[in-house]
């Protein structure tokens, strides 16, 4: 059975049971149903919940996840303050630059460690630091998003005008690096992901990571406060069940395709898409990305906070805020103890 078919048979199957037609389990019927909205798309640098879900991780700890593919922070911090969705995920920086606007939202657990955008320009005409930048012209993936506020604090950490560098919009994805090539970019910030994908091809690439010049938390769970003052426990059951899913994914690393396949099978996955079915994306996000939040169980550390904060407000992104505000730990202690 194809993967369509597969999925079109789940639907039909979930859509008969729904109105009676097929009997539903026991287990089935006491899940508790939330929702869960990823930052953009599916992809598997989100694999710590696509695989809590196809696993059987979150039914485990008594959930049923319905996932949805985001489309920018933007959309997650109006789903999540809306009570349209209990969880999403997204950029330190994003939700810094939310909370200043409506502080209704908080961090309750570090998915990422480090922020997961890098400066890649070409070998041979490397971008090496944010004082390379003036005069150039630097691609980011939105207007007003993430990668253009973590250009202007770059640039103010080192007191180059912000006025001095131009932008242009190209996404996050390895295509963007054929505008280096064409000349009408010297480089562009995207995500460890397509750096990844760009070093697998063997593209001529130079890079460096945001953090060596603005440190900031990376990824980050967020929910409303009114949702962690009622659910705390619901949240504490989803990491849980995040948590499971990375600790099976580093003990299969040697052989992730049965935990790709898992995935497929619900989940449109891009890098999936790639010769070796993503394995070595997979496997590279395992190592980098999930094996420190593993490690530390989504712990949030003080330090970034404070940096991004302080740069962003010399960048006039927001008005100064007290960085202890914007993440609390009742729900992740709730979960590991």
């Amino acid at each position: 059975m194809s993967k369509l078919d597969r999925r079109t048979f789940v639907k039909a199957t979930m859509a008969c049971a729904a109105a009676g037609l097929l009997p539903m389990s026991a287990e089935a019927q006491s899940l508790q149903k939330i929702r869960y909205l990823t930052p953009f798309g599916f992809i598997f640098g989100f694999s710590e919940a696509l695989y809590g879900r196809t696993g059987g991780f979150f039914a485990k700890e008594g959930l049923d996840v319905e996932i949805e593919g985001g489309r920018g922070s933007a959309m997650a911090v109006q789903q999540v303050t809306a009570g349209n969705t209990l969880i999403s995920r997204t950029g330190g920086t994003d939700l810094i630059k939310a909370y200043a606007k409506d502080p209704s939202i908080i961090a309750v657990g570090e998915c990422y460690q480090k922020d997961i955008f890098h400066v890649i320009s070409l070998a041979d005409k490397p971008i090496k630091r944010p004082e390379d930048m003036a005069g150039k012209t630097i691609g980011i993936v939105s207007t007003g998003g993430a990668t253009e506020n973590l250009l202007d604090m770059m640039l103010v950490s080192k007191g180059v005008p912000v006025a001095d560098v131009r932008r242009e919009v190209v996404g996050n994805a390895p295509p963007a690096f054929e505008f280096i090539k064409l000349g009408r970019i010297d480089a562009f910030i995207a995500t460890n992901d397509t750096l990844f994908s760009l070093q697998s091809d063997k593209q001529p690439v130079a890079s460096f990571s945001v953090d060596e010049f603005a440190p900031s938390p990376g990824q980050v769970y967020m929910v409303s406060k009114r949702a962690l003052d009622a659910q705390a426990e619901t949240i504490a059951k989803f990491m849980r069940g995040c948590y499971a899913a990375i600790g099976d994914m580093i003990a299969k690393r040697a052989d992730l395709a049965p935990v790709i396949a898992s995935m497929t099978s619900e989940f449109d996955i891009v890098e999936a898409k790639r010769p070796d079915k993503g394995v070595t994306v997979l496997a590279n996000a395992v190592t980098q990305t999930f094996e420190p939040v593993y490690r530390d169980k989504f712990a949030s550390k003080e330090g970034p906070w404070v940096s991004a904060v302080d740069l962003m407000v010399k960048a006039k992104i927001v008005p100064p805020l007290d960085p202890k505000s914007l993440y609390n730990d009742s729900a992740r202690k709730l979960a590991f103890g």
